[in-house]
């Protein structure tokens, strides 16, 4: 199975200008995503120069669907609960972190983190989600 994501979706998509663009590393041996980001002010929440907790949530979507695709599980998000800690602040650099956690049966559970550019953890999230059906 060749997984292969829209080139036009807002969370990685290379050719969607008005996306997030992540660039995504999965390392195999620990089956953990790795990335950097810094925000477009056009993803500014309600408070001036912090990012809209929406977004954070794409980008935590987006790290749990890139170990699923890296590990060839076709699946759709089922659930995803995030935990705010503190606001991001845009253009900061943001590091992202994800990790496989288990699979049952067709359910996949992720989990992932994003640290302002001290350490502190801005937000958490965990996934899960729903292998499809093979046709």
């Amino acid at each position: 199975m060749n997984l292969v994501r829209s080139p036009l979706s807002f969370g990685s998509g290379a050719d969607n200008p008005n996306g997030l663009q992540l660039d995504l590393v999965f390392d195999e041996d620990t089956r953990t995503v790795y990335g950097k980001h810094r925000c477009h002010h056009s993803f500014q929440g309600n408070d001036d120069g912090e990012v809209h907790p929406g977004v954070l949530c794409v980008v935590l979507d987006e790290v749990m669907q890139k170990i699923n695709e890296s590990m060839n599980f076709d699946a759709t998000v089922g659930e995803i609960t995030i935990r705010y800690l503190q606001s991001a602040k845009i253009q900061e650099q943001l590091h992202l972190r994800g990790w496989f956690v288990k699979k049952n049966r067709r359910t996949i559970e992720n989990r992932a983190e994003v640290e302002n550019e001290i350490g502190k953890i801005v937000a958490r999230g965990k996934g899960k989600y729903t292998e499809k059906e093979e046709e």
